[in-house]
């Protein structure tokens, strides 16, 4: 994000706290294939993604950014109708050969988006998630 023609910079100590959350994420299922750790601002911290997603099947660099910001869009969004339904914890897309899951991490001020195998259970996965968190952060 610019202000005024000026860069701001990722905080060293979320981009730290970003790769230590993307290690404990992306190998806690066989499901996730590849997640992105946002900040508050839906800038990329940090980039994970499993062997067992193809090279081929990988994100561009100029896409990566996008998606981030895509995804936080999309979960701040959601998050304008907790009043009615209470606080959002995830959110699921499907698509033809994968799913995408939003994941809102607010104690951390961060968000994970990833991909996830089309078959995979995605609140299994997220109760998964948040129990490896839970227990090593």
């Amino acid at each position: 994000m610019e202000r005024q023609g000026v860069k701001e910079e990722i905080d060293v100590a979320q981009k730290t706290l970003g790769a230590r959350l993307a290690k404990q994420v992306i190998d806690c299922d066989p499901s996730i294939l590849s997640l992105i750790v946002l900040d508050k601002l839906g800038r990329v911290v940090c980039v994970e993604r499993s062997t067992r997603l193809a090279k081929s099947d990988y994100l561009s660099d100029e896409m990566v950014p996008k998606f981030g910001v895509l995804a936080k869009l999309i979960i701040g969004a959601a998050g304008n109708a907790t009043a009615l339904m209470g606080r959002m914890e995830f959110i699921i897309g499907a698509f033809k050969n994968e799913k995408v899951l939003l994941v809102n991490l607010q104690e951390y001020e961060m968000a994970l988006a990833m991909r996830i195998a089309r078959s995979s259970n995605a609140e299994y996965v997220v109760n998964k998630i948040s129990e490896r968190l839970a227990t090593t952060l």
